[in-house]
Parts: C-alpha cells; structure tokens; sequence
C-alpha cells in the first residue's frame, strides 16, 4: 500500500473552491469504506494555505474528525480519496482559521466586502484568490449580490478576521458575478457606496429677495375676473313676505251669556244714571 505522500505526487494539480469541497464524501482507498462528509476547511492566513479538513462520519455527529491535506490522495469532483480509516488525527486549530467571513480592508481604510469562498489548490493547499461579497453570506447565491475575485498577492497583512490589502486593489479586482441588485442600480460595491456628491448645505446668508415686475394690465383683468367670481357666488336676499294677522279665537256661548249678564246697564236718555253709593236726600216729612 502506498503512502499518502507518494500518491499525492500522482495527482493532477487543480484550483478548487472551498463550496465545491464541502459536502464532498470521503472515501478509503484501503477497503472503498465510506468515512463521512468534508463539513470544514481551515487554512493558515499567514501561510496562504489550506491545512486541515473537517469531516463529518454522520449527519448529526457532534464534531468532525480532523484530516490533514496532505494525508489526501486524490481531491476530486466526487470524492476526497484517503489511503485509509486511520489518516484521522487529534490536531491543533490554534492559528488557523475558516477564512469565509473575514473582513478585507485597503490600506487607505477602503473597505472592499467580506471573504464569501476561496480558492485553493488541490495538492499543495496554497490559497491563490478570494471571493469577495458586501456581506460575505455564503448561502446567497451570485446572481442576488456581486462576487468578486482578489488574488492573495494582494494581502499585505493579517489580524484576527481582517485582511490589509495594498491600495488600490479594487482596481484590479475582477468581477465573477453581476448580481441583480447592482443590474437594477440598487446595489452597489462597498468601495463605491460611499462616493456619491455630497450634498449642498444650506447657505449662511439670505439671499436678497427679488420683486418681480407684474404687469398693470394684467393685474386689473385678474382684479376684474376675481369680483365677477365673487357676485356670481353671492346669493341673492329673499324677499321678505308680509305676516298674516292671527284668527281671533270664538268664544263659547256661554261664556257670551254670562258675559251679557255681568255687563252695566246701558244708560237711556229719559232717566240719568245714577251711582249707587250716592246718598239718597232725606224727606223733609221726617
């Protein structure tokens, strides 16, 4: 049985992507066993290469096993070839890092997106570009959010989840994908968000007011048509009509009768009224 180190020099050198690796089965070469999934890829930023692959024996292990790229045979489309179950090893991840996510900024502090996938090559692991997004979501597809691709001879320095590129290196970044955001305008790259005109700010002084010269002619014709407006909206007054007298009221007979015998007889010529409380004169017999 050969070693891994041996079958790695029988193997034809290609540029993969991290996203093509994922997923991909792992199988020995010992006894065509399947030994799970690659779920993980970690690299050495200072390094710019690929180390260390995460592999998943079932779906819902609690953590992958550790295999080292050199260890790998064959780094297909298909399948990851391993020359047996025992290439699995306790390893170290201080240093090494997932690399998708990590926030690229120029040296003139021209941010340029986040790490969306990376491509590396198959035999050797040395990284030679990353795929650029504005958010670096590596479940948006590239027709949703422009990709971009920026070679790693660009990278100046290294810290935590950040990259320092040479300035400029958005002018030499080549675009992968177009996506439907920018096609419709509303969406632009990082480095180009924020250079829009700046806005005027309102002015200090008060500009001087300017009268303009109305014509007279004119302004009598609008004066004119503005009073025929106003009587044709004016109502008229209604006339005011005359108030008809109240029917007076009959009264009863028999409040006219009693009326007649309570009135004062009427006094007749042939005999004077005379007062009741008049004193009679006395007789001049008593």
């Amino acid at each position: 049985m050969t070693t891994g180190k041996e079958s790695v020099a029988l193997v034809r050198s290609e540029v993969r992507r991290r996203s093509q690796v994922l997923g991909t089965q792992v199988i020995s070469q010992g006894n065509a066993a399947r030994l799970g999934v690659v779920s993980e890829v970690w690299a050495d930023l200072e390094a710019k290469q690929v180390l260390v692959l995460g592999v998943l024996e079932k779906a819902f292990a609690s953590s992958p096993r550790l295999l080292e790229l050199r260890q790998v045979t064959a780094l297909g489309q298909d399948a990851v070839l391993v020359p047996s179950d025992e290439v699995f090893d306790n390893l170290d991840l201080d240093g090494l890092s997932r690399v998708v996510g990590s926030e690229v900024v120029t040296e003139e502090g021209i941010r340029l997106g986040k790490v969306k996938d990376f491509e590396f090559n198959s035999v050797s692991g040395l990284i030679t570009g990353l795929v650029l997004s504005n958010l670096g979501l590596t479940f948006l597809p590239g027709f949703i959010l422009s990709t971009y691709l920026l070679s790693t001879d660009e990278i100046v320095s290294v810290g935590g989840d950040r990259l320092i590129v040479e300035d400029g290196a958005e002018t030499r970044l080549t675009q992968l994908a177009k996506g439907i955001l920018e096609t419709l305008g509303v969406g632009k790259p990082p480095w180009e968000a924020g250079s829009g005109p700046t806005p005027a700010l309102p002015s200090a002084v008060d500009s001087p007011v300017v009268e303009e010269d109305y014509d007279e002619e004119y302004d009598e014709e609008y004066e004119a048509e503005e009073e025929d407006i106003y009587a044709e909206d004016e109502p008229e007054p209604e006339p005011v009509r005359p108030r008809r007298p109240e029917p007076v009221p009959e009264q009863p007979e028999w409040e006219q009768e009693y009326a007649e015998e309570d009135a004062p007889p009427e006094p007749t010529s042939e005999s004077p009224a005379t007062d009741a409380w008049e004193d009679k004169p006395e007789d001049p017999q008593t």
